[in-house]
């Protein structure tokens, strides 16, 4: 590739949805996909891969075919799914909160350096769910809980939080809740079941101040991220249609 067409290739762009379980993540990263295809842009999802391979699909599969890539984390293959089916789940067994934040970290910097940065940089966007802000979210209250003080400088100091920091985000959208009680609920009534640890009212309760908290909104800033906060509290078309305007702002 000619000097003049890298300077003029478009970095694809990355948000990243976050926040408690059960808040209603999938309703906002599901509006900007049904957006993004309005538009006529062609998305892959990759957890149907995942669920048939343990692996992650090889980006020159991808770029050239598709303009949005569905990812999450953790992810369903290699460690990731052994943070899914060990780790974090309720399986009676327990794992420093440290030696959790590694293993995400690991996971993170895989699914980065092997499929995300590649496609990033030729121009396809990432629409994904949960990144390092869980970890300095998640694991630092874990930490707290066993009397242990697991900084957001330590767990971003971790490599592969590092490398990614390397390779932040564009946009990080938060889906908010007044009364943590309710995402309990949500969780409640819904099919999936994640079998995770976490998933508990107590849990949650205490997550909350870390995601609205200043010294979150600062490590983002100093990044460049966009951090947007959205009210989800109120049903699921407002949600919607506060993520249609998001898109409309940001993704288009």
């Amino acid at each position: 590739m000619r000097e003049s067409e890298k300077m003029n290739q478009k970095k694809g762009r990355q948000v990243v949805v976050d926040g408690l379980d059960g808040v209603g993540k999938g309703v906002f990263l599901g509006t900007f996909v049904e957006e993004a295809k309005k538009e006529g842009k062609r998305v892959y999802d990759i957890h149907e891969f995942w669920k048939n391979n343990d692996y992650h699909p090889s980006p020159t599969d991808l770029i050239g075919n598709f303009d949005v890539v569905i990812t999450s984390e953790p992810t369903f293959c290699g460690i990731g799914r052994y943070i899914r089916n060990e780790l974090i789940a309720r399986n009676g067994r327990s794992y420093s909160p440290r030696a959790v934040a590694e293993a995400y970290a690991l996971d993170r910097h895989i699914l980065y350096e092997q499929l995300l940065v590649p496609l990033l940089q030729k121009g396809i966007d990432v629409y994904q769910s949960r990144s390092f802000s869980s970890s300095i979210t998640f694991q630092r209250q874990s930490a707290l809980d066993v009397g242990e003080d697991l900084s957001i400088a330590e767990i971003m100091s971790i490599p592969g939080n590092k490398y990614c920091a390397e390779h932040p985000m564009d946009y990080l959208a938060i889906p908010t809740i007044k009364d943590a009680a309710e995402v309990m609920q949500r969780l409640a009534d819904r099919e999936k079941d994640d079998n995770c640890k976490f998933e508990n009212l107590e849990f949650q309760l205490k997550l909350k101040p870390h995601f609205e908290s200043e010294e979150f909104r600062n490590l983002f800033a100093s990044l460049g991220v966009k951090l947007a906060y959205m009210d989800a509290g109120v049903s699921i078309e407002y949600s919607k249609q506060q993520a249609r305007e998001f898109y409309q702002q940001n993704l288009r």
